[in-house]
C-alpha cells in the first residue's frame, strides 16, 4: 500500500498540474458519484491527509484513497495537439479530471500552457463532499507525519491509551498518527532496535520511534524509491526475511501481525484504518537488533 510519502508526492504532483485552471470535464467513476459533474468550475488545488489526497474543484472535495493499487497520474499534450497516452489500462480508470490551459487575468491563454488530464486508476475510495465538511471527515485521523499539524506529544499520547497493544499494530492505526505504513513501520522500529510485538507501554524511548518515522518519511517524500539504507540495498528489513541482517547477521523475521496476536488470520474488518488488506498484517524484524521492551 502507499505511504505517507508517496501520497504526498502524488498530491502535490496534482496541485502544481491543476490548481489555477478551469475544470473542462470530470467523469468520476463511483456509482454514488457519476452524477456529479465539475464542469467549469476552478480547481483550487490538491493536499495530503496522511494516505488520502484531497483535491478541491469549485465548492466540492474529491477525497480518494489509492489502498494497494490506485495512483494518479497527469497527462498533458503532445506538440500535435493530440493527448498524451495513458500508461494504464482505460478499464482502471476511476477518476477523470480535463483541465483547460491556464489563462491570464485577461482571460487569455498563457504562454506554454496547455490542457491536462489527471486521471485516477485503481482508486480504492472516491468521494465528494463540500469542501467545508474536510475537517469532520478526517477528524478521525491522527496528527499527520508530513502535515502542518504534526504534533509529537499528541501522536505520543494516541499510542499510550492503550498501552498493552503491541506497538507493530498501533504504528499502522492511523488513528494514533497518519501517513506510516507496513514498510516504514518494519524499518522505523528496526532503526529504532524495537521488537514489534513489544507492548506500546514498555517501548523504552516511544518519542524517539515516532521521531524516527517522521525523519524516513521527511527524506523520502522527494524521492522516487524508498530508500532508508543504501541506493544498492534500499531497505534494512521490509522483504528481506531469511536473509542476513545488515548489522548483525541474524535472519530477519516475517510475521503476520494484529490486534489479534501474531499470526492472526485478519484483521477485523472495519474502516480503512482496519486495514483489511492481507499485506498490511506483514511484519519484519530482526531477532538481533531489536529486542523487546
Amino acid at each position: 500500500m502507499p505511504e505517507g510519502d508517496t501520497v504526498w508526492r502524488q498530491a502535490q504532483a496534482l496541485h502544481r498540474g491543476l490548481s489555477g485552471r478551469i475544470a473542462h470535464k470530470t467523469d468520476l467513476r463511483f456509482p454514488d458519484l457519476a452524477e456529479i459533474d465539475g464542469a467549469g468550475q476552478p480547481i483550487h488545488g490538491a493536499l495530503a491527509r496522511g494516505k488520502h489526497i484531497l483535491l478541491r474543484i469549485g465548492e466540492i472535495t474529491l477525497h480518494s484513497h489509492l489502498k494497494m493499487e490506485g495512483i494518479w497520474h497527469l497527462y498533458g499534450t503532445n506538440p500535435d495537439g493530440s493527448k498524451e497516452k495513458w500508461r494504464r489500462p482505460a478499464e482502471q480508470v476511476r477518476a477523470l479530471i480535463e483541465a483547460n490551459a491556464r489563462l491570464d487575468a485577461s482571460g487569455q491563454v498563457l504562454e506554454g500552457s496547455t490542457p491536462v488530464a489527471a486521471v485516477g486508476f485503481a482508486l480504492g475510495l472516491l468521494e465528494a463532499y463540500p469542501t467545508e465538511q474536510e475537517a469532520d471527515r478526517l477528524a478521525y485521523l491522527g496528527p499527520d507525519l508530513l502535515g502542518p499539524d504534526w504534533s509529537l506529544e499528541r501522536a505520543t499520547t494516541n499510542l499510550l491509551q492503550r498501552p498493552e497493544r503491541t506497538i507493530g499494530v498501533a504504528l499502522l492505526d492511523q488513528k494514533n498518527l497518519a501517513g506510516i505504513g507496513t514498510i516504514y513501520r518494519a524499518e522505523t522500529l528496526f532503526l529504532a532496535g524495537v521488537d514489534p510485538r513489544t507492548p506500546v507501554g514498555q517501548v523504552p524511548d516511544l518519542p524517539g520511534v515516532l521521531t524516527i518515522a517522521r525523519l524516513i518519511l521527511e527524506a523520502n517524500r522527494q524521492r522516487p524509491h524508498r530508500v532508508t539504507h543504501t541506493s544498492a540495498d534500499p531497505l534494512w528489513c521490509y522483504g528481506r526475511a531469511g536473509r542476513p541482517c545488515y548489522r548483525c547477521g541474524a535472519s530477519i523475521v516475517r510475521e503476520d501481525m494484529s490486534d489479534a496476536g501474531i499470526g492472526a488470520a485478519r484483521y477485523t474488518p472495519g474502516h480503512l484504518t482496519q486495514r483489511t488488506e492481507d499485506v498490511d498484517r506483514i511484519s519484519y524484524r530482526c531477532p538481533g537488533c531489536q529486542v523487546m521492551g
